[in-house]
């Protein structure tokens, strides 16, 4: 019997329609979004009868309708909006405008209405529906200019459509009172209000405290959607007003590369948008076209005005602001398209007795050709513009990366995918590979087993958010090495490590193997401390340090902390010296991708802690950027400042950043360090005292300085107490057998290096080691912070040199220090 009337029959012949009419539709060359309303046409109600509008297809129809709307609310750039955001309200009002002062006069003059059903009607060709919206998603133009555009856009035009639905449907049944308008713009602006500042309030708190996993996540994110649609029926409004609304309130809640927005996009490409589609061409009535000319002559009226007066507001939009040409078909195929508001406006019409059924004929046949030329427009136009965005921000330097997220235990695991989720570039085809390392012994296969079982978890998840995986299991002597060999065997460019954020008295910065790990790779190292999930943060602050854009990679760690941003919809709020804000704010502002930027100017480098604790809120994400040891950013206090922010604030997201060690870069400042003639003008011979009987670090200072400021002279007395407390409270850790003590006296007109081996061990509290060598560089009060900073970049080159500690160990007097030195530099 036919139509179906088994819901189990109505749902399976839907299933199949859905999976078999795209396959069809590709082979033709068709737009999927054609090919799902012309099959609603041939199996519904005025085809061949197979599937009836019933309640089961309405619903679900509706709600997909509802999805499309929330789907452009989560997805839309907000950042791209604030800082596009007069093109945005010009579109509006253009797609709003044109259309009206085209549909009045076509109404009164052609198709001989009154007023006010010639404004209604003018109403519904202003109006439209991101019917096609599905289709810049899987081209990932969602967050373009042109597409954030439009959806600001649609939002303006639809809600003043509907407004003017609203005054012609209350004028028509009876004058509307002062109170009906006081009444109607009240409960709008409370409900616009309460949606956009309680729906954030209530998912943070959701997602930080109560979600599960994310199948809860999900079914919250759907229940906001609908009861927030509901909500806006209640207070006047249109139930798409409030689905878009929900997903704006969302949008920085949930990043697009996640699991949760995977599973979002899953449920409406496969049943929500395809059922709304098919719902449409239900609607579609062919057999009326043949019962006269005066259905055709509204058809074809109503159809050409919607698609001139579409083209022109798209038009003289992109040619006003300068858009490309395929930007502004794009505009043109996104906003051409009739549906939701139309369907509402003709409906009303039809009920208050200004519309005849030709006139609803009529707006299903304009529905249904402005949805296949939007389709075919924004399809094409879509592709010529992802070619040209692919082309205009390719850079070699930028290339996709390929993340390792080594693991230790399950806990964390969650956090660090989907921070390596959030850091993956849009069209990147690299895999993910989580890692595990199980240590050389007699238990290696039961370590390898255990490592099995921790990253299964890992990539179950990445595979469920569709990014490729390649999990890595390496058995080695030692956690650190089997990181590292990892490393360079799948040429990683990016290691992203779990820390708990504690620190002890032996600890350099984070700990022993993280420290190996960062000081002996090559690649960007992100090290974090995660206290909330990182989709919940409300801005990111980053702490560079100074001279942090003369660091090689500093644009990589600029392009990765933006797209977090961008990514975690958040703002980011820059703490730097003045010289650094004034040589990097303007790459800062437009390295891509765009996020609302701000700066703040840190005094004196040593009084950072202070500054952030200055700025810092509850909900921030802290990131620091720092250096490995002899980089151009490097300085001491970066060792000791990430266990000092994060003990100053537990419960705070935390992360460091640092930049990767350009190869390049590295070989000539090597190929300069081993000129013996540098090292020595660094360590001079008289500065200089080797196998020194010192045992205690108090009398190591006092014999070096002795040979300078002489041995009882006042001024080495001060220095060597000023010295001996810097080694008891901050003390430089070059390597576990060098300290360096660095400060600034009034003594001194330039750079003075001293360089002191002692046969035993130096008490120094705070070292990891017994350090046996002992630097001190004392630089003149007053100096320029530029030289200080390069001359303990330079020392610590020189220290970091292969073998280097080793030959000023052995080393009897200067004399065969500079054999020693000259024989290592030849040979390497």
């Amino acid at each position: 019997m036919l139509p179906f009337s088994d819901p189990v029959l109505i749902f399976g012949s839907v299933m199949a329609l859905i999976l078999v009419v795209p396959l069809f539709a590709r082979k033709l060359r068709l737009p999927e979004i054609i090919g799902l309303i012309a099959a609603g046409t041939i199996v519904g109600p005025h085809g061949v009868g197979i599937l009836a509008r019933d309640q089961t297809v309405h619903l679900l129809g509706t709600v997909g309708l509802l999805y499309i709307m929330f789907l452009a609310g989560l997805e839309i750039d907000l950042h791209q909006v604030r800082k596009n955001k007069s093109h945005t309200v010009v579109f509006g009002l253009l797609t709003f405008s044109v259309p009206l002062a085209m549909g009045i006069p076509t109404g009164i003059w052609v198709l001989g209405m009154t007023v006010s059903s010639a404004i209604l009607l003018a109403s519904m060709f202003s109006s439209h529906t991101l019917v096609t919206f599905p289709a810049v998603g899987k081209l990932g133009l969602t967050k373009s200019r042109a597409v954030t555009t439009v959806i600001g856009g649609t939002i303006i035009t639809d809600t003043l459509a509907l407004l003017l639905l609203s005054v012609i449907a209350s004028t028509t049944r009876g004058d509307p009172t002062v109170g009906f308008w006081v009444r109607l713009l009240s409960l709008m602006v409370v409900y616009v209000v309460a949606a956009l500042v309680l729906i954030p309030l209530i998912g943070r708190a959701f997602f930080r405290h109560i979600a599960v996993d994310e199948n809860s996540e999900f079914v919250f994110v759907l229940a906001v959607a609908l009861f927030s649609s509901f909500l806006a029926h209640v207070a006047g409004l249109e139930p798409i007003i409030g689905a878009f609304l929900a997903g704006i309130a969302l949008n920085s809640l949930i990043p697009e590369k996640s699991l949760l927005m995977t599973r979002i996009h899953f449920t409406g490409d496969v049943i929500f948008i395809p059922f709304f589609l098919l719902s449409v061409g239900m609607l579609v009535d062919l057999g009326l076209l043949l019962t006269g000319s005066a259905a055709w002559i509204i058809a074809i009226s109503m159809t050409v005005v919607a698609l001139v007066a579409k083209f022109g507001a798209a038009r003289i939009f992109a040619l006003v602001l300068r858009y490309r040409r395929d930007e502004g078909r794009l505009i043109f195929g996104l906003s051409v398209n009739q549906a939701a508001a139309t369907l509402a406006a003709v409906m009303v019409g039809y009920d208050i007795g200004l519309f005849s059924e030709a006139v609803i004929t009529g707006t299903i046949m304009m529905i249904a050709v402005t949805c296949l030329v939007g389709s075919i427009v924004t399809e094409r136009a879509g592709r010529t513009l992802a070619v040209h965005e692919e082309q205009a921000v390719f850079d070699a330097s930028l290339a996709p990366h390929r993340i390792m997220i080594p693991l230790g235990q399950r806990e964390g695991a969650r956090e660090l995918l989907d921070l390596a989720l959030l850091l993956r570039e849009k069209g990147s085809h690299e895999p993910v590979y989580p890692m595990r390392v199980a240590q050389e012994g007699s238990d290696s296969e039961q370590q390898v087993a255990v490592a099995e079982k921790v990253l299964a978890h890992t990539v179950v998840r990445a595979m469920a958010a569709d990014v490729p995986v390649t999990p890595l299991t390496s058995v080695d002597v030692s956690v650190t090495s089997g990181v590292l060999r990892a490393t360079r065997d799948n040429r990683i460019s990016m290691i992203l490590l779990q820390w708990d954020g504690r620190v002890s008295g032996k600890t350099r910065t984070f700990g022993r193997i993280i420290d190996a790990v960062v000081e002996q790779s090559l690649q960007t190292v992100m090290v974090n401390r995660f206290c909330e999930p990182v989709s919940t943060v409300g801005r990111i602050v980053l702490v560079l340090p100074p001279f942090a854009e003369r660091q090689g990679g500093f644009e990589s760690v600029i392009a990765a902390v933006k797209t977090l941003a961008n990514q975690a919809g958040t703002t980011l709020l820059v703490l730097c010296a003045a010289q650094t804000q004034v040589a990097a704010e303007a790459f800062i502002l437009k390295m891509p991708p765009s996020v609302q930027t701000s700066f703040q100017t840190l005094g004196a480098w040593k009084a950072a802690q202070q500054v952030v604790a200055d700025e810092i809120a509850a909900d921030d994400w802290l990131i620091l950027m720092s250096a490995r040891k002899g980089e151009v950013a490097w300085q001491p206090l970066l060792d000791r400042l990430p266990g000092r922010l994060a003990a100053q604030w537990p419960t705070t997201t935390f992360s460091v950043i640092i930049p990767p060690t350009q190869r390049r870069d590295s070989q000539q400042a090597a190929e300069r360090i081993l000129d013996s003639s540098y090292i020595f003008s660094t360590f001079t011979r008289d500065r200089t005292r080797l196998q020194m009987d010192a045992e205690t670090i108090e009398d190591a200072v006092r014999e070096l300085l002795s040979s300078y400021f002489g041995e009882r002279s006042a001024d080495t007395q001060v220095i060597t107490r000023l010295l001996h407390t810097i080694s008891q409270e901050e003390p430089v850790e070059l390597t576990t057998d060098v300290v360096l003590l660095h400060t600034h006296v009034p003594n001194v007109s330039g750079s003075v290096v001293f360089l002191g081996v002692s046969k035993h061990p130096l008490n120094v509290p705070l070292a990891s080691g017994e350090p046996h060598i002992l630097i001190i560089l004392l630089d003149p009060v007053g100096q320029d912070p530029a030289r200080h900073l390069q001359a303990l970049a330079n020392i610590a080159g020189i220290i970091r040199l292969p073998d280097m500690v080793s030959v000023l160990r052995t080393a009897r007097d200067f004399d065969n220090l500079i054999a020693d030195i000259a024989l290592k530099t030849i040979a390497t």
